[in-house]
């Protein structure tokens, strides 16, 4: 009897301490190879810091938060590596991806499996038009981030370069995809709007390695100002080819990818001083934000610079905001991976501007709504490489300095 005794003790003992060490099991989908590996490991960088710094605090309900990761190379890869992830694995929730191509194919499975699709980077505004009642995006809308561009061409370039709109001509180029077609379309009649004549629209495949035909119509519409919207190897390609060809402009804006990534500034080194970048930023001036963002985001900074041996980007940042708002503030009110108790807990979310280490609040638009799952507290800000680094230029309350080299110097003096 004494040894039945004891063995039930030991097997009681066994079974809390099972219970004691589970874990809350996240989808990590990314782009870890391919043309987009570049950026997909930087988000997931980020991410992963969010979850150490969670752990390090005693996790979430006492059980510490494991990330299980999925190569999204392609669209192809993300439905699968999705399907496997939500069925395999048994995952409710996946976040990512990064790629809107990528959301798109993946936040499908999830929705039919009924899970939750937390995405951090995705910015195609067609996302959340889908009426999908588990996906929900913290970032902004490309829409949102072309108007940016063609706003800052009225606002701060137009007066620098001694003209107004309607004497100055704008050109957009993008890539092909429902991004790049998203950001080009609303910066195309933004600036139209703003009364700049708009040279047109030169759309390009993002996997193309010869972009002189491109860049020679570039030369050909005489542009006064050139806005981009490109992922990573195209944008550097655009820059070396224009060189290559001689081709100027009074000023250059990206719209995100690559643009706003040190390597982009190492790749053409001193030449990527003047181009400005809209998108997020990991460098807005910490004084609009909340005491408790502050401190997050300085030590973010501070992790990711001892573990990547540089300082974090914007996709990088991207990653451990919408990772640690996912965790912190979703799943630690749901308390459950039950899909119906974590909609519930991320749509009643309200967290003013600045509350967040990107500078923005969080407010999902409600069920029913044209954007549904859209954080509707989210928005794109300015920024331009100036002595090889990225200064924040607008908005005034977040910007850490006036934007500089309008026009942007010849190539012969970059």
């Amino acid at each position: 009897m004494k040894r039945l005794v004891l063995a039930a003790l030991v097997f009681a003992a066994s079974t809390v301490s099972a219970g004691a060490q589970e874990t809350w099991r996240i989808g990590a989908l990314y782009p870890l190879t391919g043309g987009l590996a570049l950026l997909g490991n930087e988000n997931l960088n980020g991410a992963r810091i969010a979850v150490d710094m969670i752990n390090e605090k005693g996790g979430i309900a006492s059980k510490k938060v494991e990330l299980v990761q999925g190569d999204a190379s392609t669209p192809d890869k993300a439905q699968s590596e999705a399907e496997r992830l939500s069925s395999l694995e048994n995952l409710q929730i996946i976040t990512g991806t990064y790629s809107s191509g990528l959301s798109y194919a993946a936040s499908q499975v999830v929705e039919r499996r009924g899970g939750l699709y937390w995405e951090t980077g995705g910015i195609a505004d067609g996302l959340t038009k889908r009426g999908f009642n588990g996906y929900f995006r913290l970032v902004f809308t490309a829409s949102s981030n072309g108007q940016l561009a063609a706003s800052l061409a009225a606002s701060a370039i137009a007066p620098r370069l001694g003209k107004k709109p309607a004497d100055l001509t704008v050109l957009i180029v993008h890539e092909d995809s429902d991004y790049g077609t998203s950001v080009a379309t609303a910066a195309e009649t933004k600036a139209k709007d703003l009364g700049f004549k708009v040279a047109g629209r030169l759309p390009y495949k993002a996997t193309t390695t010869d972009v002189a035909p491109l860049v020679l119509r570039m030369k050909a519409s005489g542009a006064d100002i050139v806005i981009a919207s490109s992922y990573a190897n195209d944008a550097l390609l655009i820059q070396r080819q224009m060189k290559q060809l001689g081709v100027n402009v009074g000023a250059f804006i990206g719209t995100g990818g690559i643009y706003g990534l040190a390597s982009f500034g190492e790749g053409l080194g001193s030449a990527v001083n003047g181009i400005f970048d809209t998108e997020g930023s990991a460098g807005i001036n910490p004084a609009a934000l909340s005491e408790e963002a502050r401190t997050l985001l300085a030590e973010f900074q501070k992790r990711f610079q001892a573990s990547q041996g540089k300082a974090p980007s914007y996709v990088g940042t991207q990653g451990f905001v919408g990772t640690y708002i996912l965790l912190d503030k979703v799943l630690r009110t749901a308390g459950v991976t039950d899909p119906a108790k974590l909609k519930e807990a991320a749509l009643a979310l309200d967290i003013p501007a600045g509350g967040t280490s990107l500078g923005w609040g969080v407010k999902f638009a409600k069920p029913g709504s044209e954007m549904q799952g859209q954080n509707e507290r989210s928005f794109p800000v300015a920024q331009q490489w100036q002595d090889g680094k990225l200064v924040v230029v607008a908005p005034d309350n977040l910007k850490t300095g006036d934007p500089v080299l309008v026009p942007l110097q010849t190539w012969d003096k970059r």
